[in-house]
């Protein structure tokens, strides 16, 4: 189950980034919609952790959401980059 929703929160990033790309917002408003949009899911995982680092699987939980986050980051990139040389090609 846990490797079925890590799945689909970075497909749904990838996704988000390409969608972020083709509406036609300024740019902060963009960067704005895309934390908003990334940060939820691993900020689940780490302020449990970072509240209580003595409690078992802390550093467990630490670990998973940074990586979360840092995937969450690269697909959402992916996605922006993906639909802007897309877009260049048309």
């Amino acid at each position: 189950m846990a490797r079925i929703v890590t799945a689909v929160y970075l497909i749904f990033m990838l996704v988000a980034g390409w969608r972020l790309h083709a509406i036609g917002w300024s740019r902060p408003a963009k960067l704005a919609t895309a934390v908003a949009l990334i940060l939820p899911v691993p900020l689940m995982l780490l302020i449990p952790a970072l509240a209580h680092p003595e409690r078992p699987f802390a550093d467990m939980l630490r670990a998973i959401g940074i990586a979360l986050l840092i995937c969450g980051i690269l697909c959402m990139v992916g996605g922006w980059s993906a639909a802007r040389l897309r877009a260049r090609r048309r």
